[in-house]
């Protein structure tokens, strides 16, 4: 008798598995012609609101065609609808993870944008991680759903952890778009070259110094890569002298990422100097003077 209750438990605890262990999905509308907030609100049995503070828009924000709005699921019952539906109808539902929250959009009748002006340097190749959404990754990139569906010929907004997709970088500044390809490799050389350089600096001026040697790389008049900046002949210290062959802190590792987000205490100097040792002064004092920080100064 107890092993018969103890196979009955067992098996609701396996129907209750299988019942709740299921995807969820966000909604992400396309704004079509004549569209309001209003409109999407009433349409979802939402209020506008809850659509405004979703999306983070401004009160006094105009939707615009072709713009992707995050529905909220304060309607469980039009959220559901859209899940059952998409179960139905996608033949990749059995490879969904039940415990991923994937991304719906929702409405086709706005067609994918034309990508074949995206040049082929302002594409990189993505491996996509845990947690990862086409709509956040759109948003990352300063683009949209559509976009990135019709770059990798999408039929649906579903991506899985470990897929190679293809993602434009043609709305980002150089240093956003270096962020988005740089590898470990290309962090540990940044922070030995920052160690080697700058560890008796402030934590800014280590900044600085990993600022100058990320402006090289996406300067038109220095070689494309870390690696090539850095080891140029003749222009850091760190390589003439080995201690680029330090092991870094992680401080400098510290410094480096930050340089990497974007922080730039040199405002776009391409070299700096100590004044205090430096030989040749005279042609530093020929560059426009930018900033002073620590015992450097930088120049463009």
């Amino acid at each position: 008798m107890k092993k018969l209750v103890y196979f009955t438990f067992i098996l609701i605890l396996i129907f209750s598995f299988e019942i709740n262990a299921t995807p969820q999905f966000t909604l992400i509308y396309v704004v079509q012609q004549g569209d309001t907030l209003y409109d999407i609100a009433r349409d979802y049995g939402i209020t506008v609101e809850s659509i405004i503070n979703y999306n983070n828009l401004d009160k006094n924000y105009w939707i615009k065609v072709g713009q992707e709005l995050l529905i909220p699921d304060n309607n469980k019952k039009i959220n559901k609808k859209w899940s059952y539906n998409f179960l139905s109808n996608n033949k990749k539902k059995l490879f969904l993870d039940v415990y991923a929250n994937y991304q719906i959009r929702v409405n086709k009748q706005q067609p994918l944008p034309d990508v074949s002006n995206i040049p082929d340097d302002k594409i990189i190749h993505y491996y996509v991680g845990m947690g990862d959404t086409l709509f956040d990754l759109a948003r990352e990139l300063n683009t949209n759903i559509g976009t990135i569906m019709a770059l990798n010929d999408m039929e649906d907004s579903i991506i899985r952890v470990g897929e190679l997709i293809k993602l434009p970088t043609n709305k980002l500044t150089p240093r956003q778009a270096l962020a988005l390809t740089i590898n470990d490799s290309d962090i540990n050389l940044l922070a030995r070259v920052i160690h080697g350089e700058a560890r008796g600096e402030p934590f800014i001026g280590q900044v600085a110094v990993g600022a100058v040697v990320i402006n090289r790389v996406i300067s038109y008049y220095f070689p494309d890569t870390f690696k090539q900046v850095i080891y140029q002949s003749g222009q850091f210290s760190a390589v003439s002298d080995g201690q680029i062959n330090l092991s870094p802190n992680s401080t400098s590792y510290e410094a480096a990422r930050a340089a990497l987000k974007g922080t730039d205490p040199t405002m776009g100097s391409l070299y700096y100097y100590n004044p205090k040792i430096a030989k040749n002064q005279r042609w530093f004092s020929s560059r426009r003077l930018m900033v002073s920080i620590g015992d450097h100064v930088f120049t463009k």
